[in-house]
């Protein structure tokens, strides 16, 4: 039952955390309508609004959570 349930919450967790990194990332394209910044914000600091800013950091935390479950399902219940 907990392996099941650590599987579902580390799938939410990553899919979550893309799509909100992808909503922050069409937010600044449509405000700025720089789409190469967009390319850059993954290696480059750029200008982002605060609602920008917010949804990139949930996507970024969500993800890194759901990789940390990942690992200790894998540790826990290795395939």
């Amino acid at each position: 039952m907990l392996e099941t349930t650590m599987n579902f919450a580390e799938i939410v967790l990553i899919v979550s955390g893309l799509l909100f990194i992808t909503k922050s990332v069409f937010q600044y394209g449509k405000r700025t309508h720089d789409w190469s910044g967009v390319v850059k914000m993954f290696y480059k600091r750029v200008a982002m609004d605060t609602a920008e800013y917010k949804w990139y950091r949930l996507g970024v935390s969500c993800f890194v959570v759901g990789v940390v479950v990942r690992i200790v399902n894998l540790t826990f219940w290795p395939v």
